[in-house]
């Protein structure tokens, strides 16, 4: 969990400056040096573990925490350029293929990493990844994209000033800070997931590590069923559809994993989690693309990811501190209920607030403030 900790913070500190640069700087710039920096972050580690062998957390949280701002920059770059290339009808699928790339590689890297590190250690999973963040960053130098029109230049003024004005756009629809609140309790959940997983597995379960393996492999393996459908689910419920299901199907999927007294509720409760979260995030981010202006969606995405991310290392830290008083099930459980209460109270007042009638935002509301 402090590892998990280490390495949300950073990413979580960087949204608002990266925003600042996904709305200047030319997307195949920004994906080609964060891949070929990612490259170099991993033959670095390779070589401080092989001089200072002893050092291994310290190493691997610091390049943990430097890949978390990679991380964020790609993720806000990408939100920032989709809408600059496709119509609105077009953004579901694409999200969706988006959001399943994501989900697939979160919930299939580990997996991916046993296998390697059973034969191989941490240097063979470090080479590896070298290896394909080279061939991905030099795949972008034939990414041909529309490039942003702001041409200021970065100081800390400038980027005060991107994230005021990114404040009032959201001020303009506030609608998005409801999605916002909803989006942290739902990450509540799902950090709290990936962090405990491999305890409950190894620990609760008293299963080998392979087993915790085959739970982000078959994560995987829904995850990808998933996606094959989520935008023809979209296209004939609505999007709004396709967030309410998601989003009491996490509950439903947070209550099977907490009430697991074996290793298979556990797996189905898992991999439902990760596929509809995904599914959930589809919503979320479609919404977000349609309702906010496009020539101001990387500096706003900036400030969402600051307020959505937050609760990530939030469902870090409260493992860390119950950790010695609960068993993990009973880690996901406290979690599950708190995000649940909070949850249903978020979904009162927006209904209250913005006076619509279904259980998450509509797209119609989008006019109102």
């Amino acid at each position: 969990s402090l590892a998990f900790v280490i390495e949300w913070l950073p990413r979580i500190l960087f949204f608002p400056l990266s925003g600042f640069l996904a709305d200047r700087l030319k997307p195949r710039f920004i994906f080609f040096n964060v891949d070929a920096a990612r490259a170099v972050l991993m033959g670095t580690a390779i070589l401080m573990l092989f001089l200072y062998p002893q050092a291994s957390f310290p190493v691997l949280a610091a390049m943990m925490a430097l890949l978390s701002v990679a991380w964020v920059l790609n993720f806000v770059a990408t939100d920032a350029m989709l809408p600059r290339h496709l119509a609105k009808d077009e953004l579901p699928k694409a999200h969706a293929m988006l959001q399943g790339v994501d989900q697939i590689t979160m919930v299939l890297g580990p997996a991916i990493a046993v296998a390697i590190s059973s034969s191989g250690g941490i240097n063979c999973i470090l080479a590896v990844a070298a290896v394909m963040f080279s061939v991905s960053a030099g795949n972008y130098l034939f990414l041909k994209t529309h490039d942003p029109k702001e041409t200021e230049k970065l100081t800390f003024r400038t980027i005060i000033q991107s994230n005021l004005m990114a404040l009032n756009v959201l001020k303009e629809h506030k609608i998005v800070f409801h999605i916002c609140a909803l989006t942290w309790v739902v990450n509540l959940v799902y950090g709290a997931a990936l962090v405990v997983s491999a305890a409950v597995v190894m620990q609760e379960f008293n299963l080998p590590d392979r087993y915790f393996g085959i739970l982000q492999t078959t994560a995987a393996v829904v995850a990808v069923i998933m996606f094959f459908f989520i935008p023809r689910f979209a296209a004939r419920f609505g999007l709004l559809s396709l967030g309410t299901v998601s989003f009491f199907a996490m509950i439903f999927a947070g209550i099977v994993m907490s009430l697991s007294s074996n290793y298979l509720p556990y797996l189905l409760g898992y991999s439902m989690l990760m596929a509809f979260d995904g599914a959930f995030s589809i919503y979320l981010r479609t919404l977000r693309s349609q309702v906010l202006p496009k020539e101001h969606l990387g500096k706003t995405m900036g400030l969402i990811g600051l307020m959505n991310m937050c609760s990530v290392p939030v469902s870090g830290i409260l493992v860390s501190m119950l950790s010695g008083r609960l068993q993990p099930l009973q880690i996901v459980g406290f979690i599950l209920v708190a995000a649940m209460a909070l949850g249903f109270i978020l979904i009162m007042l927006g209904r209250r607030f913005f006076g619509y009638s279904s259980w998450l935002p509509p797209l119609e509301i989008k006019m109102q403030t």
